[in-house]
């Protein structure tokens, strides 16, 4: 069977691209607001974002009457400000949920050449990716990237076979970072009690 051939496009051609909702100055929490706001502080690199209840999200009133750009499963969200340029995938989240305007929201169009969210995401999340955006950032004193930027990020687009090995392939390698950091933390625990109690002295009898 022949091979599909990939496909190299600028990010701007297959995907929507917009800030996230435009919250001006502090952004004021309310436990009883009418919307859920994600942050900087919500992402871990790599993984998706998966809080169905919002347990671990913001809580917000959104002001003005701009009508919320709410976020969906299988959109993207990228970090575009400071050092970290990260992305995530949205799995699973509040139906009334925005993110702040540090980020860029976003959304695959339909039909873009059958691209999986979550290779878009890693691929963001690659190390080429990566360079290009320390380059667009570079010699600025607040490091940011633009919508046109990100918009002109050269994406290829391999076979759905292909993207899919990818993504698990990531997948897997995540979930051993994750098991070798808790044998790292496990051992550190063991190697702090002993110590403690190797150090500890017998005030009594000076053993």
């Amino acid at each position: 069977m022949n091979q599909q051939p990939k496909r190299r496009c600028l990010l701007q051609n297959i995907a929507a691209i917009q800030p996230g909702y435009p919250f001006r100055g502090k952004l004021e929490l309310d436990r009883n607001g009418d919307a859920f706001v994600v942050q900087y502080r919500h992402l871990v690199v790599g993984e998706p974002l998966h809080d169905k209840q919002g347990e671990t999200l913001d809580r917000v009133t959104l002001p003005g009457r701009k009508r919320p750009e709410y976020l969906f499963p299988g959109d993207i969200l990228f970090m575009a400000k400071g050092t970290r340029n990260d992305a995530a995938v949205v799995t699973d989240l509040p139906h009334n949920t925005v993110c702040t305007p540090n980020f860029y929201h976003i959304r695959i169009t339909q039909g873009a050449f059958n691209l999986m969210p979550e290779f878009l995401a890693w691929q963001i999340n690659h190390s080429d990716a990566q360079r290009y955006f320390a380059m667009c950032s570079q010699g600025s004193v607040a490091p940011s990237i633009t919508k046109s930027q990100l918009g002109s990020l050269p994406i290829v687009v391999p076979s759905i076979e292909q993207q899919q090995l990818m993504v698990k392939l990531d997948n897997a390698a995540i979930r051993e970072k994750k098991l070798l950091n808790q044998l790292i933390d496990n051992r550190q625990r063991m190697i702090d009690a002993a110590g403690h109690q190797l150090l500890s002295s017998d005030m009594t009898t000076g053993n």
